[in-house]
């Protein structure tokens, strides 16, 4: 537990005899610079410039960045496109994209087929035109053992 702290129980220092002089405090800082060896000053900027004006420095220090910049943007060249995606499957043939939607398990539902006919038209062209008899005909010839997709 701490000890309990009482003001009381400590002497004041003694004033001192006497006041500082006027302005002393303002003045001290300045006498401890001036005690100090000062060290040599050198250009702060290489010949031709120094003859510059600092807001002039600076307004060329400005130009000097922006300029860089400005250049590197013009010089690195347009930013390479990236491919469509409907060309990059164009690219792909016809039985490496069935075998891929046979073998992976991905369900293609109706809603997607419904889909792509809307954004590309024409592409049902390519589809095979089977009756209804036709198509009952090939669902009936394939082997089933459970009866809830019947």
């Amino acid at each position: 537990m701490k000890t309990p702290f009482k003001l009381d129980a400590h002497p004041r220092r003694p004033r001192p005899l006497s006041e500082p002089p006027a302005g002393y405090f303002d003045k001290l800082p300045m006498q401890i610079m001036a005690r100090l060896p000062q060290a040599e000053a050198h250009a702060a900027a290489p010949g031709w410039l120094a003859w510059l004006t600092p807001a002039l420095r600076t307004s060329l220090a400005s130009v000097a960045v922006l300029g860089g910049f400005a250049a590197s943007f013009f010089l690195s060249g347009p930013a390479p496109q990236a491919p469509v995606a409907a060309t990059t499957l164009d690219a792909v043939p016809r039985t490496e994209l069935v075998g891929y939607l046979l073998t992976s398990g991905a369900r293609v539902e109706n809603s997607d087929l419904a889909v792509l006919t809307a954004a590309h038209p024409n592409i049902a062209k390519g589809f095979l035109h089977a009756s209804e008899e036709e198509l009952t005909q090939a669902l009936d010839d394939q082997p089933s053992e459970d009866l809830t997709y019947l």
